[in-house]
């Protein structure tokens, strides 16, 4: 890994160039002219300042000086306009350049596979890209790291013209004494090899500085991943707030600390705090020593008058903006190599493969039309998993039936409804739709097919109709149906027609805390509101009663009408009402039928279940 740090990862560095000329054309020219104009402004002055007292010492012509301060003060606004204006431009390219960028990355993301997404390497090289951002090695830096190293080449040159200049219109005073040797050109090569000697002092302490920064970053990566949940997902997450207080959780939660971020920080101050002290010191140093030398060196050559006033705020400006620039360039290389090194992984990232979405065949949605869906030995094993979480699952889907799926936690209950969704893939058997397969559609014609309420669902902290209508347009008696018919009439009439009410307070101090009933009924109205020919439910009331769980599958039963339904629930008695229901134990279906012909059988584990259930109710007998 050493050596590999110390290479420039040229193929990352094209790409990031690409990639910004694609994303946001504008940036690159907007970046170039103000770092142009940026790296020019400092040198008007050095140049004015110096003619003008070169003047004041010598012919004091008032004419003279009075135009090279109209030129110095008209130079030095026109230059600051130009900086306004550029700056801003940049400003704006570059917010646009983040946007766009991140945009991207989310579109990536839509397009991965959810098993995909799930992956903990994934979740790491997301995890690096955000540590990128925060530390300054984003893809935008690149460029900015780059041109910068080009502008302190480019200062480099101006300063060398000015100072070569400034040499070479000496006074030529008689050459004798202290005079011989500070215009020989001895003093001149041991002020250059002073410069060159600290150039090499100054690389290698910031290539050090740079390892220790990228150690940092890497070695830190799962203790920034604890931190960010802590106190981003969980601190300054308000609905944690009554957990917390009411569990006393502060302490929990600053062992996690402890446990988990403390030990890097400690490590983070060992490693990579207390050896750039020590760097930064030796940098310091050599900086003053240069610094000296080359005072002393400008000073004596004015005492003995081998050059002008003007021409020794010349030379001290230009060789220490001639040893800045070097430095600039040494830091700014070093940040544009580790930089592209991190580009690296948003190039895996995006290089990753996307879901097999690519299918050509075109579903018209008709709520008349048969839907018939099919898994045909189906199994299935999460990644990192040796037990299947399906296990050669046969089952069917048609238009008109209520299929229920029950079972304990585990069973695969909701992991058959994502293969359904197509979130994974089959690792054996096949799912199909009027006896197709179902990668053979246009995903985004297949995903129209359904209406599903998770366990897990996630309601945005946007307006309440916006989460139903999950669009900006809403139609408000759509809208009114999907809330009545989701057991949301006491709601609507205490809003009073106000369903632009935001979800939360995370952007509006006027938002709405809703109940977790409530919550879980919203997106019931959601699915609803989609109107899709397949509606399923996977134990989106967990946390309503049995009685309003019921009350609610019951008026879903006659809500979906004549479309096909699947409801997963823990509860036996809400599924009563289904056509068939499908029994899961460890990724099987054990058992399969009514519910009447499944109590029957007082050895099947349905019946297990039931009574199980059963005797927890007063009033529930078994039939």
């Amino acid at each position: 890994m050493k050596e590999k740090t110390k290479k420039l990862n040229s193929a990352a560095v094209a790409s990031a160039i690409k990639e910004i000329r694609q994303i946001q054309k504008g940036f690159l020219p907007a970046l170039v002219l103000n770092a142009v104009l940026e790296s020019i402004k400092p040198f008007i002055p050095i140049v004015f300042s110096a003619k003008i007292i070169d003047e004041l010492m010598g012919a004091k012509n008032i004419h003279t000086l009075i135009l090279l301060v109209i030129a110095l003060v008209g130079s030095m606004f026109v230059s600051h306009l130009l900086s306004g204006y550029f700056m801003k431009r940049y400003t704006d390219e570059k917010d646009a350049l983040i946007k766009n960028y991140f945009m991207k990355m989310s579109k990536k993301s839509m397009r991965l596979d959810y098993e995909q997404i799930e992956n903990p390497a994934t979740l790491d090289l997301v995890t690096i890209i955000d540590e990128a951002y925060s530390n300054h090695l984003a893809i935008w830096d690149i460029a900015e790291y780059l041109l910068k190293c080009v502008l302190a080449i480019f200062e480099m040159v101006i300063a060398s013209i000015l100072i070569a200049t400034t040499f070479a219109n000496g006074s030529g005073v008689a050459i004798g004494g202290e005079a011989t040797f500070v215009q020989s050109p001895v003093a001149f090569a041991a002020i250059a090899a002073l410069l060159i000697a600290g150039i090499l002092i100054y690389n290698n302490i910031q290539a050090r500085i740079g390892k220790t920064a990228e150690d940092d970053v890497k070695n830190n990566l799962g203790s920034n991943r604890h931190f960010n949940y802590l106190f981003f997902r969980v601190s300054y997450n308000y609905e944690c707030g009554k957990d917390i207080r009411l569990y006393q959780a502060q302490n929990l939660l600053k062992e996690k600390l402890a446990d988990y971020v403390e030990p890097d920080i400690l490590a983070s101050r060992n490693e990579f705090v207390k050896p750039n002290i020590k760097h930064f010191s030796i940098l310091n140093a050599v900086n003053a020593a240069i610094l000296t030398a080359i005072y002393l060196f400008i000073i004596l050559k004015a005492y003995v008058g081998a050059i002008t006033v003007g021409a020794i705020f010349i030379q001290i400006n230009a060789i220490m903006r001639f040893y800045q620039s070097i430095s600039n360039l040494i830091q700014q290389y070093t940040m544009f190599r580790v930089s592209s090194e991190y580009f690296g992984h948003s190039i895996r990232y995006f290089a990753l493969p996307e879901s097999e979405k690519s299918g050509t065949r075109h579903i018209k949605i008709s709520q008349n039309d048969d839907y018939v869906f099919a898994f045909h030995d189906v199994s299935f094993c999460y990644p990192g998993v040796d037990t299947p979480a399906l296990d050669h699952v046969s089952l069917t889907i048609a238009k008109g039936q209520r299929l229920a799926v029950v079972g304990m936690n585990g069973a695969g209950k909701t992991t058959l409804v994502k293969l359904l969704c197509r979130f994974y893939q089959p690792a054996s058997g096949s799912i199909t739709l009027n006896g197709i397969d179902i990668y053979e559609y246009d995903y985004a014609d297949y995903i129209n097919l359904f209406s599903v309420v998770f366990q897990d669902f996630e309601l945005f902290s946007y307006p309440m109709d916006q989460n139903i209508s999950a669009s900006q347009s809403i139609d408000i008696e759509r809208l009114e149906k999907s809330l009545e018919s989701a057991g949301l009439g006491g709601l609507m009439q205490e809003l009073h027609g106000e369903y632009g009410v935001a979800v939360g307070k995370n952007f509006d101090e006027n938002g709405r805390d809703f109940s977790g009933g409530e919550k879980q009924k919203i997106a019931i109205a959601r699915a609803l509101y989609k109107d899709a020919p397949i509606v399923v439910l996977d134990e989106p009331t967990a946390a309503l009663d049995p009685i309003t769980e019921f009350e609610i599958y019951s008026k879903f039963n006659d809500l979906v009408g004549n479309k096909a339904s699947v409801f997963i629930s823990h509860r036996l008695s809400s599924c009563k009402f289904c056509h068939n229901i499908a029994v899961f134990d460890e990724g099987k279906i054990v058992q399969y039928g009514n519910h009447s012909e499944l109590l029957a059988d007082q050895q099947g584990k349905y019946f297990e279940l039931w009574n199980a259930q059963a005797k927890h109710y007063i009033g529930e007998t078994i039939q």
